[in-house]
């Protein structure tokens, strides 16, 4: 059996008053006494003279705030004019507002460290521009004679062919860029022009719609039970009228 802890006196007594329940009864809202200006009923005439003193002394505190404002470089009213004393002062603040607070000199930055030795990480050489490219501007006579003279002169024109171009295997998509543009333009995607002469293209059915396929068939394949009746009807009406001595017999 284990031994009871014992506690110290304040640890038991703090334990003693946390562990009690909250009494139910909740205690009334104390009320904050009214101040002079909120006393039920109508004020006197001594009550409103210094109510009015009182506010003739807010009212010039209020403006010696405003005044301070203004000349600090707060919000200025419309109808105020700044005088010259208000222009050195917000001059003055313009300059000491305008200077950063902690002055850096301008960075400048170092120069790349150049090695002298660069290994190849990869097996692969490092890329650089071919010799003779690009290839330079063609001299171009400012103006030919005669319009025979500029095609002749285009025509003959050639530019050096690279090395690596001779070699290279084009793929598909720059073979069609090569080739001149056709007019009109071929579309992205096939579409027949005349959709009547097309047929639809057959579509593979699952064994649940070529089962329905099937039922389907089947009851279009029997007659119409209506036309059989209204056919059946007829055939009784028409033996009666011609041979009577069928129905007797």
């Amino acid at each position: 059996m284990k031994t009871a802890i014992r506690l110290r006196a304040s640890t038991q007594e703090w334990c003693d008053r946390n562990s009690k329940p909250k009494s139910p009864v909740v205690t009334p809202l104390v009320r904050p006494e009214p101040t002079r200006w909120q006393k039920p009923g109508p004020m006197g005439r001594n009550e409103w003279a210094n109510f009015h003193s009182s506010y003739q002394v807010d009212a010039m505190a209020s403006a010696a705030l405003r005044k301070e404002q203004r000349l600090i470089g707060g919000k200025q009213n419309s109808d105020s004019k700044p005088t010259s004393e208000d222009d050195d002062f917000l001059r003055e603040n313009q300059q000491r507002l305008s200077m950063p607070r902690w002055q850096r000199r301008k960075y400048i930055p170092p120069k790349p460290e150049e090695f002298s030795y660069r290994p190849h990480l990869n097996g692969r050489r490092t890329p650089r521009p071919e010799r003779g490219r690009p290839v330079k501007k063609p001299s171009v006579p400012c103006c030919f004679q005669h319009v025979d003279l500029e095609n002749e002169f285009w025509a003959n024109m050639r530019f050096p062919i690279s090395r690596k171009a001779l070699v290279a295997c084009p793929s598909k998509k720059i073979c069609e860029l090569s080739r001149p543009r056709q007019i009109p333009q071929k579309p992205h995607c096939s579409v027949p022009m005349n959709f009547d002469d097309q047929m639809p293209k057959r579509r593979k059915m699952s064994p649940r719609q070529w089962r329905h396929h099937l039922q389907r068939l089947e009851f279009l394949s029997k007659p119409n039970p209506r036309v059989m009746a209204e056919l059946f009807c007829c055939c009784c009406c028409w033996n009666k009228q011609i041979n009577p001595k069928l129905q007797i017999r």
